[in-house]
């Protein structure tokens, strides 16, 4: 626990750290929610949803930078760097979200025709399709960035054979907020301005980023731990 805690704790200096970095995830993320909650926004103003590759490009450079025991921030200045990164990790996400799609939709169906046993075995599978995900964006890091290193199934099921129940709900629990942010700026509203669009246009200036980078480095850490103490 107090590891954990220490780990929170760099996690929100780290975060802080970099105020200007801080600032420019806050307007990319800002301009992303803008342009994909407005259907009056025109195609060629859409096309600024790219910035949500570069967020993701930053992201995961701070896991990478994490792991090989840096402590630096990604930096802004190599904006074709941050935009491939987010591309492929992009890919390897819409690669596994098909397969979990695919299995989320049989396990649909198999609940409403009564069919439990396929239900749970769907579950089951999903549950496991979504760990290598996680996995394989993690072996990805260890490999030098290496794109078919995340669908390197034995490598994958090694490297989580290295968690302990602690340390696997503290990296699962930082991947699912750091993803639910993620995908929180760009789930369309309802129509009108209620309260709740005010609160979330809020949090997603203010929180999502902040959580977004914060998030990044309890991961690394983590791992970067596991992985030093087999070694050792």
């Amino acid at each position: 626990m107090k590891l954990f805690l220490e780990y929170i704790k760099d996690s929100i200096k780290y975060a802080l750290d970099d105020k200007k970095a801080l600032v420019i995830i806050c307007s990319l993320m800002a301009i992303t929610s803008f342009v994909t909650k407005n259907e009056s926004i025109n195609v060629v103003l859409r096309a600024f949803t790219i910035t949500l590759v570069i967020v993701m490009g930053y992201g995961s450079f701070i896991s990478w930078y994490t792991l090989k025991g840096s402590d630096k921030h990604p930096k802004f200045s190599n904006i074709k760097k941050l935009t491939w990164e987010g591309f492929k990790k992009s890919i390897i996400t819409a690669i596994y979200s098909v397969v979990l799609i695919i299995i989320f939709t049989q396990a649909q169906k198999s609940f409403i025709n009564g069919n439990l046993i396929i239900t749970v075995c769907c579950a089951v599978l999903f549950a496991v399709v979504y760990l290598l995900l996680i996995g394989g964006l993690l072996n990805r890091y260890l490999n030098k960035g290496k794109f078919t290193k995340a669908f390197d199934i034995p490598e994958i099921v090694k490297l989580m054979s290295l968690f302990d129940i602690k340390s696997f709900i503290k990296v699962i629990i930082a991947v699912i907020i750091s993803q639910a942010f993620s995908v929180s700026i760009i789930v369309g509203f309802t129509d009108g301005f209620s309260t709740y669009e005010l609160i979330h246009s809020i949090a997603t200036f203010f929180l999502a980023p902040f959580l977004y980078i914060a998030t990044k480095r309890p991961v690394g850490l983590n791992v970067r731990e596991l992985v030093k103490n087999k070694k050792g």
